[in-house]
C-alpha cells in the first residue's frame, strides 16, 4: 500500500503526554513505547528504527523552529505562542513536511499552557502528522485515546490508514507457515467491520475501503473476489485508483484471464509509467497470450532500465537495486519459455556466480534445468534453494515436478502435502495437485495405424509389410499401488495382406509394472492367436535403468514377439526376440539412441540389427523448432534367401533430414502443433545394389485439459525391396490419457 509506518495499535500514547519533571525530548521516548514487548523480532526492529528517527527529530530542532516562536525548547509557553507554533506546524504539514511539524507539535505538548484547547489541538495535530508520516499505529492509538477530538473525516482517514498498514504487514515473512495469512485475514476482518458497523461518511474513504479490500483479498489468494470487486467498482461508475490496478492485474493473471489483465495493467502504467511490478506483470500477460514479440522486449527493457547499483548524489557507494535482480531473473525465465533454454541457463549461471546464496536464483536455475530434461540436477538446485530459504514457494513447486520426473512418487506426494500446508490458498497448487493425481491415476494408451504398399511397375508388392497392413493396440494400466506398482491389460492385433491372403496375429493378456527411482520393470503375459490356430503364450519382459540425467539403458526379451515378420507367420513361423538400447540426452536439444536387437525365428534364422538415431536442435524461436535428424543401421539374416519371407543376407541404410515443428496455438496446457519430417538416404542390400530412399511425414499433435493427448499423421516413403522400388503411404493415430510414462 502507499502508506508506510508501524501498524501496531499497542503503540499507544499515555493519557497525559506531558512530562512530569523534565522537558528533555529524550525523556519523552519511554512514553511512546508499548507497555509490553512486541511479539515479533521484526516488529521490534522496525519500531526501534522508527523510535531512533523520532529521537533524532525531537533532539535536533530545525533552524526554522527558532524563528517560528519565541523562546528555546523548555522555556515557558503561553496559549497565544502555542497557537502560533501550531499554526506554523499546520503550514508545514500542508507543505509536505510532517516531520518538521511534529517537532513543533511535540514542543507545545511538552508545556502546560493552562489552556485545554491548546492541548487538545496539539494532540490532534500531532496524531495527523503521525498519520502523514505513515505511523498509522501511533495515529490510531491517539484516536482511540481521545476520539472526541477528531472530526469524522480525520477519524475515517486514520482508521483507513490503520487497515492499509495491516494489509501491508501481511506481506512480510511470517513466524510460521501456519500464520502466513493471519495478518491479512485480520486486516480484512477489521475492514469489513468498519464497513458494517461504521459506514464511511465521505465518498473517498468509502471507496478506499472497497479498494483496499482488493489488496487484502489478493494477499489471501481470493482472486475471483478481487475480480468481482474491481468489476463492481467500475459498474458503480467509480474511477479505480491507479495504485491498486497492478494488484487487480495480478489476480486476473492468477485466474488465467490474460486479456483482461493486459487492459488493467496498461491502465496502471498510464497512471505510473515507472511502476516496475505493473510492467513485469504486463510482460507475463503478453507471454500468456503467446505475444512473445511484445513480452520479450518488455522483459529486456524492464531489466535494462534498472541500474544495478544506483548512487545518490554525494554518496560514496551505490545501493542494491533488487528490481534489477528481479528483471534479470524474469528475463531469463522468459527466454526459457521462448524455447531458448540454453540462453536462459547461461544467463542464470552468471547470476548464480554473482549470488550463489540467493534462494530465488537457485530456484530459477532449477526450473530451467527441469525444462532441459535434467530432473536430478533440477532437484539439487531446488534443495539448495530450500536450504537457503525454506519458504521459497517456487522451489517447492519445482521440487514436486522434479520428483515426479525421477519417479519418486512417494516423495513427490510428501513434498506436495508440505507445499499445500504452507500455501493452502495458492491456486497454482490445485493444478499441480491434479497433475500429481494424473501421474498416479489410470493410464490409457491407444495406437492404430494402416498402410498401403504398391510396386512401382504396378506388379505384386514385395513389401514384408504386405500390400495392405494395419495394427491396433489398447493398453490400460491401473492407478499406482504403493506408489510403485501398476497392473494392466493389453489387447492388440496386427494384420497384413499377402497375395490376397490376410494374415492376422492377435494377443490379449495381463501385465504388471514396477517403477521407482532409477529402475523400471514390466511384464506382459498374453494369449496369442493367429489365423493358423493357437499361437500359445506371448510373454514380454522389459527393464530400464536411469544411470544419470543424460544416460538411460533398456533391455527387452519377448517370446512370440508381435513385431516379428507377419510374412513369416503366414508360413507358421514365429520368433522370439531380445533387444537392448542406450539413450543419451544431454539436454532438451540433443539426443542419441544406440540399439541392437535379434529375432530368433522358429526355422533357425537369426536376424540381427544394430543402429543409431540422433537429433540436434538447429533453430529455435517461441513457436518454431527445427531439428536435424540422422540415422544409420545395418542388419543381417543368417539364412538369407533360404526362407520364404523378406530376409536380406546383409543390408545397411543411412538417412539425414530435418524436423520442423510449429506451435500453431496454445492456451496454457492446451495446445495444437504440427510437425513435418523429411529424410533421405541410401539403402544397400547385398546382391541388389544401392538405392536412395526418401521419406516424408506430417502429423498433428493436440493436447487437451485433463492429460488427454491426441496425435495423428500421414507418412509417405519410397522403399526398395530386393531391388524393386515401391511406394508406401501410411496413416496413424495415437491417444494418451495420463501423465506417467
Amino acid at each position: 500500500m502507499r502508506i508506510a509506518g508501524d501498524r501496531d495499535a499497542r503503540l499507544a500514547f499515555p493519557e497525559d503526554a506531558r512530562p512530569v519533571a523534565s522537558p528533555d525530548p529524550v525523556l519523552l521516548l519511554p512514553r511512546l513505547l508499548p507497555a509490553r514487548p512486541l511479539a515479533r523480532p521484526r516488529h521490534a526492529l522496525a519500531f526501534a528504527l522508527s523510535a531512533a528517527l523520532l529521537v533524532l527529530l525531537l533532539a535536533t530542532p530545525p533552524a526554522f523552529a527558532a524563528n517560528a516562536a519565541p523562546g528555546p525548547l523548555g522555556s515557558s509557553l503561553d496559549a497565544r505562542s502555542a497557537h502560533a507554533l501550531l499554526d506554523a506546524a499546520d503550514r508545514l504539514r500542508d507543505g509536505g513536511r510532517p516531520a518538521d511539524a511534529l517537532v513543533l507539535q511535540q514542543r507545545v505538548l511538552s508545556h502546560d499552557t493552562g489552556d485545554a484547547g491548546v492541548a487538545e489541538r496539539a494532540f490532534r495535530s500531532r496524531a495527523m502528522s503521525l498519520a502523514d508520516l505513515g505511523s498509522a499505529g501511533l495515529a490510531y492509538a491517539a484516536l482511540q485515546e481521545r476520539p472526541a477530538l477528531f472530526p469524522a473525516h480525520e477519524r475515517e482517514r486514520i482508521e483507513g490508514d490503520r487497515v492499509a498498514r495491516m494489509i501491508a504487514w501481511g506481506a512480510t515473512m511470517p513466524e510460521t507457515p501456519d500464520t502466513r495469512q493471519a495478518e491479512a485475514r485480520a486486516a480484512l476482518a477489521t475492514l469489513r467491520e468498519l464497513q458494517a458497523v461504521s459506514p464511511r461518511t465521505t465518498n473517498w474513504e468509502a471507496t478506499r475501503l472497497r479498494v483496499d479490500a482488493l489488496a487484502a483479498l489478493n494477499r489471501l489468494q481470493r482472486h475471483q473476489e478481487v475480480a468481482d470487486g474491481h468489476a463492481a467498482l467500475l459498474a458503480d461508475g467509480i474511477e479505480v485508483p491507479g495504485y491498486i490496478l497492478a494488484t487487480v492485474g495480478d489476480s486476473l493473471l492468477a485466474l488465467r484471464r490474460a486479456e483482461d489483465a493486459t487492459v488493467v495493467l496498461q491502465q496502471a502504467l498510464t497512471h505510473d509509467p515507472e511502476d516496475f511490478n505493473a510492467g513485469l506483470l504486463l510482460a507475463y500477460a503478453w507471454l500468456e497470450q503467446e505475444r512473445f514479440d511484445l513480452a520479450l522486449p518488455q522483459f529486456a527493457s524492464l531489466a535494462d532500465q534498472q541500474v544495478p547499483w544506483p548512487r545518490r548524489a554525494g554518496a560514496r557507494s551505490g545501493y542494491q537495486n533488487w528490481d534489477r535482480y528481479t528483471g534479470d531473473i524474469n528475463r531469463a525465465i522468459a527466454q526459457s519459455f521462448a524455447n531458448d533454454n540454453g540462453g536462459a541457463e547461461a544467463s542464470l549461471a552468471a547470476l548464480g556466480g554473482i549470488g550463489p546464496y540467493n534462494a530465488g536464483t537457485q530456484s530459477a536455475i532449477g526450473s530451467v534445468q527441469l525444462r532441459r530434461l535434467r530432473p536430478a540436477a533440477a532437484l539439487e538446485r531446488f534443495d539448495m534453494a530450500l536450504t537457503l530459504d525454506p519458504d521459497t514457494r517456487d522451489a517447492r513447486v519445482g521440487r514436486v515436478d522434479a520428483l515426479l520426473a525421477l519417479d519418486l512418487v512417494d516423495e513427490a506426494r510428501a513434498a506436495y502435502a508440505e507445499l499445500r500446508r504452507r500455501h493452502p490458498a495458492d491456486p497454482r497448487l490445485d493444478r499441480l495437485g491434479r497433475r500429481l493425481e494424473r501421474h498416479r491415476g489410470w493410464q490409457v494408451a491407444v495406437d492404430a495405424n494402416r498402410g498401403r504398399s504398391r510396386a512401382r511397375d504396378a506388379g505384386t508388392s514385395l513389401s514384408p509389410l504386405g500390400s495392405r497392413d494395419g495394427s491396433v493396440r489398447v493398453a490400460i494400466d491401473s492407478p499406482l499401488i504403493d506408489d510403485r506398482w501398476r497392473i494392466g491389460a493389453v489387447a492388440e492385433e496386427a494384420w497384413a495382406d499377402f497375395d490376397d491372403q490376410r494374415i492376422r496375429f492377435r494377443r490379449a493378456g495381463l501385465g504388471a509394472s514396477y517403477r521407482h527411482d532409477r529402475l523400471g520393470v514390466s511384464a506382459i503375459a498374453a494369449r496369442a492367436v493367429d489365423d493358423f490356430g493357437d499361437g500359445g503364450i506371448s510373454l514380454t519382459v522389459a527393464a530400464d535403468w536411469r544411470f544419470s540425467d543424460a544416460w538411460h539403458g533398456s533391455l527387452q526379451v519377448a517370446r512370440r514377439d508381435i513385431d516379428a515378420s507377419l510374412q513369416a507367420r503366414r508360413f507358421g513361423i514365429t520368433a522370439d526376440s531380445v533387444a537392448a538400447a542406450a539413450l543419451w540426452t544431454p539436454s532438451d536439444e540433443t539426443w542419441l539412441r544406440v540399439g541392437a536387437s535379434q529375432f530368433r525365428y522358429d526355422d533357425g534364422n537369426r536376424r540381427q540389427q544394430v543402429g543409431f538415431d540422433a537429433s540436434q536442435r538447429l533453430y529455435r524461436s517461441p513457436h518454431w523448432l527445427v531439428d536435424g535428424l540422422a540415422g544409420v543401421s545395418t542388419s543381417r539374416g543368417s539364412r538369407g534367401a533360404d526362407v520364404p519371407y523378406f530376409n536380406p543376407e546383409r543390408d545397411a541404410s543411412a538417412s539425414i533430414g530435418a524436423r520442423i515443428d510449429h506451435l500453431a496455438w496454445r492456451r496454457y496446457e492446451r495446445h495444437f502443433r504440427h510437425r513435418l519430417d523429411v529424410t533421405v538416404g541410401p539403402y544397400h542390400q547385398r546382391g541388389f545394389g544401392t538405392a536412395w530412399m526418401p521419406a516424408v511425414g506430417y502429423r498433428h499433435l493436440l493436447q487437451f485439459d485433463g492429460g488427454h493427448v491426441l496425435e495423428y499423421g500421414v507418412a509417405w516413403s519410397r522403399p526398395v525391396y530386393d531391388g524393386n522400388r515401391e511406394q508406401r503411404v501410411g496413416i496413424d493415430l495415437v491417444y494418451r490419457w495420463g501423465d506417467a510414462r
